[in-house]
């Protein structure tokens, strides 16, 4: 049996954030940003803003609604929300969604920090080829605005957060079941190295840091991540495709987490694909966590990019750090 992914659809919030807007609220009484610098350190252009009021269920139902309509509430047999945010830490935010969207299916939440979404369709792969379930539901909403720390204390604090300007806001759905013909995932790989977890955190909100304000917001050493990215993916990458029994040129589109412009060529250069199979959604959406894979798979559906038939590596890359390769047929 093979996995495929059936439908997929996007929500995004209306707010378009450029990077001068964005600079213009944070505090910088102290010292000033130099001009441009998001341009030039990351090539962001624009994001999306959640409206204050706007919770991760909202936009993941938002999303989701897209697909139920299609397809019909008594048909999903399970819903998966898989996202690096959340409404609460307790209840699941599943519960939630579930509320919203009126299902009666079990639910649960997934959490790989921008893995996510990716690690969803690997754990929904093996529910669908053991029979436990038909239909599975993915859904994911990130509102990463509210982890982006503007009153900035100096430069030593800017550097720590700089990042987070990058961040946007988004919400996906992702329905998986069984393949009825030659569409689907034909290989999966994941690996992890918890040594790096300190590298890209938002520390508050857990055990550590429980009643602390000020750690609620995103904090990381982006070179030294992109470095242990590096080292992880390029044999990981590499292998995985050899173990598909793939051939590298055949591969249509690649598409992976957004973190920078940087990243494709990082990528492209380690692991050997040539830069223009990659889909680049960063200069409209920024990082969006775990919905930015998901997101650029819609896009370049919509933009006539990706075609039936095509065939799609998928490389996910996500703090903690972990590295995922799925190779598919769309």
């Amino acid at each position: 049996m093979r996995t495929k992914i059936h439908d997929i659809a996007s929500y995004l919030p209306e707010r378009i954030v450029c990077n001068e807007e964005l600079l213009s609220l944070v505090n910088q009484e102290n010292f000033k940003i130099p001009k441009g610098i998001l341009g030039r350190l990351y090539g962001s252009k624009e994001r999306r803003f959640a409206k204050k009021d706007e919770q991760v269920s909202d936009m993941a139902a938002r999303a989701a609604e897209q697909i139920i309509h299609k397809i019909g509430k008594e048909k999903i047999d399970l819903l998966i929300f898989a996202a690096a945010c959340s409404d609460l830490i307790e209840p699941a935010t599943s519960n939630i969604i579930q509320s919203k969207l009126g299902l009666s299916c079990p639910c649960m939440d997934i959490k790989n920090a921008c893995n996510s979404v990716v690690t969803a369709i690997h754990t929904a792969d093996a529910f669908i080829k053991s029979g436990i379930y038909e239909n599975i539901l993915i859904v994911n909403g990130e509102k990463l605005s509210d982890a982006i720390s503007y009153n900035i204390v100096d430069e030593k604090h800017l550097k720590r957060v700089l990042a987070s300007f990058t961040l946007g806001d988004a919400g996906t759905a992702v329905l998986i079941n069984a393949s009825d013909d030659e569409s689907g995932f034909y290989h999966q790989e994941f690996m992890t190295d918890g040594n790096h977890w300190k590298l890209c955190t938002v520390p508050g909100g857990g055990s550590m840091f429980p009643h602390d304000l000020s750690k609620l917001y995103f904090e990381g050493k982006t070179k030294e991540l992109r470095e242990a990215m590096v080292v992880h993916s390029q044999e990981f990458v590499v292998n995985a495709i050899k173990n598909s029994g793939w051939v590298q040129d055949n591969i249509d589109h690649v598409i992976t987490h957004q973190v920078s412009q940087n990243t494709f060529e990082v990528i492209a250069e380690s692991t050997g694909f040539k830069k223009e199979k990659f889909v680049n959604t960063f200069d409209l959406y920024g990082n969006t966590a775990a919905a930015s894979i998901p997101l650029s798979m819609v896009y370049a559906s919509e933009n006539q990019t990706l075609k039936k038939g095509d065939k799609l590596a998928i490389i996910g890359l996500g703090a903690g750090i972990s590295v995922s390769v799925q190779m598919l047929i769309w």
